[in-house]
């Protein structure tokens, strides 16, 4: 309990991999969650809690796992998962080679990116392109159609004439909807009145929307964990990279200063936008650059447990090992059952073999004639399974 780290709840585990969720991550949420419902009153608590906790928990994790497959990918190893309040952290092991960890840091945000391609092009099949604002309110859900508008969700209002890509103005529009009773944009009557002026609402369908807030979640996640401030993706990448051309210390000093700058620029930010989770961040920034600039004047090289982003090594600057091939799932399901069975015939075997004991000391005491017909039975089968075994 003195461990903060150690307050975590195993939640599932997938190919092989156990995933944590720490308990400030339910206050954070939590936190996030009513603050959306503050700002954001005309949006449904179902909206909210569906974007705020479930596609960004989704996001996350999918992210983590990159991670972990990335490790894999250079014969390292992917141990836990830990889901806490200012993101994940993905434990792993890798060669301490710049390249076997630029690999398994990259993964992480390749996983983003594909996330952001596939949600683009499932908006292209339905005639729509996602708008790459990072700052774009998620829960109107601007996409531009194919056709030259811009389609909405309900929580947001775009009005064309009718068969056009001509937008009407907002006080164009409003004089249409003067002395109706279509005064919310999420109910029928609000279309319906606009049809009879001669226009229409550019709404977007369901799936579009939840299309593009996925994809919103995801573009924000690799842009964010792309900036070259450690301990972030982006400063890991940084940091890599230098050390590909000069040393492993020389690139842990240029992340860490470079992490330094841009934590001063979060920290400013927080106080000016009086935004808690920006300070929180940038806090972490600045303690995360700081310990590693340390670690790197104490030795040159990583040690222990890294807490700003959960993967290390206990290595030299080694060589890549050649690449070990992992067994299939399906080699994996048998090795699994294997050792099941194997494990289950031990136990069975160390209850009989107490069991016969047992009966062995009462012949001793009593005499055979005191034994049961089935302790009978079950010694005349022990004796045969020793001989075959014999």
């Amino acid at each position: 309990m003195r461990d903060p780290m150690s307050w975590a709840l195993p939640v599932f585990r997938a190919f092989g991999i156990p995933v944590k969720v720490h308990v400030f991550f339910f206050i954070i949420t939590l936190g996030l969650f009513f603050r959306q419902v503050k700002d954001f009153p005309h949006v449904w608590w179902s909206d909210l809690f569906l974007l705020t906790v479930v596609v960004l928990f989704g996001v996350v994790i999918l992210h983590e796992f990159g991670h972990c497959f990335g490790a894999r990918r250079v014969d390292g190893e992917a141990k836990e998962i830990l889901i806490w309040p200012l993101g994940g952290l993905a434990y792993t092991e890798v060669p301490h080679h710049w390249k076997a960890n630029l690999i398994t840091t990259a993964a992480g945000p390749a996983v983003n990116a594909v996330i952001c391609v596939l949600a683009a092009l499932l908006l292209a099949f339905g005639g729509f392109l996602p708008r790459l604002n990072p700052f774009i309110d998620p829960y109107a859900a601007q996409v531009k159609g194919f056709d030259g508008r811009t389609y909405t969700s309900a929580y947001d209002v775009r009005v064309y004439r009718k068969d056009t890509a001509d937008e009407v103005k907002y006080d164009e529009y409003q004089k249409a909807l003067t002395g109706t009773a279509a005064k919310s944009t999420q109910t029928s009557e609000y279309g319906e009145a606009l049809s009879k002026a001669g226009f229409e609402r550019a709404l977007a369908p369901g799936w579009v929307v939840w299309a593009y807030r996925v994809f919103w979640m995801s573009w924000v996640m690799l842009l964010f964990n792309l900036l070259p401030a450690y301990p972030l993706d982006g400063g890991r990448i940084l940091q890599e990279v230098v050390w590909a051309r000069s040393s492993y210390r020389q690139g842990t000093v240029v992340a860490a200063y470079s992490g330094f700058g841009v934590s001063v620029i979060f920290l400013i930010l927080s106080i000016t936008y009086n935004e808690t989770l920006l300070m929180g961040l940038g806090l972490f920034m600045l303690y995360s650059s700081s310990m590693a600039l340390n670690q790197s004047e104490a030795e040159d090289g990583p040690f222990g447990y890294d807490f700003s982003a959960g993967y290390t090594s206990l290595e030299r600057d080694d060589p890549p090992r050649p690449k070990r091939k992992r067994p299939g799932p399906l080699a994996r399901w048998l090795q699994a059952r294997k050792a099941r069975r194997i494990h289950r015939e031990n136990e069975e075997r160390q209850k009989d073999e107490e069991r016969m004991d047992q009966l062995l000391e009462k012949i001793a005491r009593t005499g055979k004639a005191s034994l049961t017909d089935e302790e009978k039975r079950f010694l005349e089968r022990a004796s045969s399974r020793y001989r075959n075994r014999s």
